[in-house]
């Protein structure tokens, strides 16, 4: 988002490229949800090795498309029986269903996978206006560099646009698994795992899934000098049509929550999010 300040962080050795053990990932999947959920597992496998070597925005739009295409939009109570569960990639895929955080999440996993520096990724949570009215929402953003406008990958269309062009966004706090920012502070606001609690378990989960633990080690942290960008990285993604969307989306139900302090209470069918998605802090 064009408000979120970019800040970079110093990584240590061996966290720039998670690793993911396969076989594991494959044996769980047919145990627990059956080989349909193993092809989906083997064909991650293949989109990410195969990306591997491509530039970063080749990379964005593979695994944004992937994950798009793979998954339907379900709320966690439908899915889950619960009303904020965040899964893990082998959940999402398993069940092929999942909401916002959901898409966000098994993309963030896939581009760490392909060789994407944690640097430049962050998990974003947004307002997203709707007319008069705003709804809890949860991006994917991409830095090219420490001053960029980042890109927005979302799972309510294919296109990946700079955030200057997503004016329907507004950022509330940003976060990776080594740093937590809030709103356009430069600094971190602390350790996104003491935070924030679902992204602590997912985190957990994964590891115990086969994902690399260099996902849930933290690493040391250095804000950068900032600089208006001079130009916003080029988007190549095509947008979905808007009937895909609406087929997509029309099967999930909306959610009913409390209303949290830190963000208003809305539902809304276009944005299918709940005004509980902080985690406990």
């Amino acid at each position: 988002m064009s408000r979120v300040v970019a800040v970079f962080l110093l990584i240590l050795p061996g966290t720039t490229d998670a690793r993911t053990d396969f076989a594991r990932l494959e044996q769980l999947a047919v145990a627990e949800y059956g080989q349909p959920a193993v092809a989906t597992i083997k064909a991650w496998r293949a989109m990410i090795e195969k990306n591997r070597k491509q530039p970063d925005l080749t990379k964005l739009e593979r695994a944004n498309i992937f994950v798009n295409d793979r998954v339907l939009y379900v709320s966690d109570t439908i899915v889950w029986g619960e009303t904020d569960y965040w899964a893990t990639p082998l959940e999402v895929f398993g069940r092929r269903r999942g909401d916002c955080e959901d898409y966000a999440i098994a993309k963030y996993v896939s581009l760490l996978l392909m060789g994407v520096p944690v640097q430049r990724l962050r998990l974003a949570y947004v307002r997203a206006r709707m007319g008069q009215q705003t709804a809890a929402h949860l991006v994917l953003s991409y830095y090219e560099t420490p001053t960029s406008d980042p890109l927005i990958l979302d799972n309510l269309i294919d296109s990946i646009l700079p955030a200057k062009r997503r004016t329907d966004l507004y950022p509330v706090f940003s976060f990776n698994h080594e740093a937590l920012w809030m709103g356009e502070e430069r600094n971190s606001a602390g350790d996104p795992t003491s935070r924030l609690s679902r992204w602590r378990d997912v985190l957990q989960r994964m590891r115990q899934e086969g994902i690399d633990p260099s996902l849930i080690q933290p690493a040391a942290k250095i804000s950068t000098s900032l600089k208006k960008p001079k130009s916003s990285p080029r988007n190549t993604a095509k947008s979905r049509p808007p009937s895909k969307v609406t087929a997509k989306h029309q099967s999930s139900s909306k959610k009913t929550t409390a209303k949290k302090s830190t963000k208003p209470k809305m539902k809304t069918a276009k944005y299918h999010s709940s005004s509980q998605k902080i985690a406990k802090r």
